[in-house]
């Protein structure tokens, strides 16, 4: 059953006959009704639907960052969405059996800012990871102020971990503290650089794999 929202003239939602009504970014948009197809799915099909997936199950997670982190919305295409297609195109590998991630061409950010410079990364005691990196404030597009942005996931837990705005760009140092789950797993760690002010971000760096 289709619900008018603003009288006779106005959009709808809901279903009419072969006709759905929605409003899709502020716009009312009539579509066909989907029919379910008989056709069997190709081999080159699944193998898209599970590259897909592999991403999609991958990002979400961090979804809320991204949004924040992978440049401005172009069109009707988010910084979510950008973000999967860099990943589609650029991170994911396929085995023999499946779809998996390639760690070292994750992006947890994308922009003009400049980027990490010469990072360190040292285990620390109580289960903590110490980064290091070279203050270039003094370059063009980095600025003293720039938060720093560390990401962490352990593919045992299949969790993320995340440390945003402990330290700045001039303090040239930054100590990640994990919970008590990532102690003794190995995690893959990003790293970069964000301006609140501007809403502009550094690409982030691939900084390794650690044991916490």
């Amino acid at each position: 059953m289709a619900t008018l929202n603003q009288g006779i003239l106005g959009g709808f939602s809901g279903k009419v006959g072969p006709v759905v009504g929605s409003n899709w970014r502020g716009k009312n948009v009539l579509r066909s009704a989907p029919t379910k197809s008989t056709k069997p799915i190709s081999p080159a099909q699944q193998r898209q639907r599970d590259k897909f997936k592999c991403v999609l199950q991958f990002l979400t997670p961090i979804k809320g960052i991204l949004t924040e982190t992978f440049g401005v919305a172009v069109g009707s295409k988010s910084p979510f969405n950008q973000a999967m297609s860099y990943h589609m195109r650029e991170a994911v590998q396929q085995t023999p059996t499946r779809f998996s991630m390639d760690y070292n061409k994750v992006l947890v950010g994308m922009g003009g800012l400049c980027g990490l410079e010469q990072p360190v990364v040292q285990t620390a005691p109580a289960h903590a990871l110490t980064i290091t990196w070279q203050d270039n404030s003094a370059q063009g597009l980095a600025y003293p102020t720039d938060a720093f942005l560390a990401v962490a996931y352990a593919p045992a837990l299949h969790r993320f971990a995340y440390f945003e705005a402990q330290s700045l760009r001039e303090n040239g140092q930054d100590v990640l503290d994990f919970e008590t789950d990532f102690h003794g797993e190995s995690v893959h760690l990003w790293a970069t650089f964000r301006n609140t002010n501007s809403g502009n971000t550094a690409t982030s760096k691939y900084l390794g794999d650690y044991v916490v």
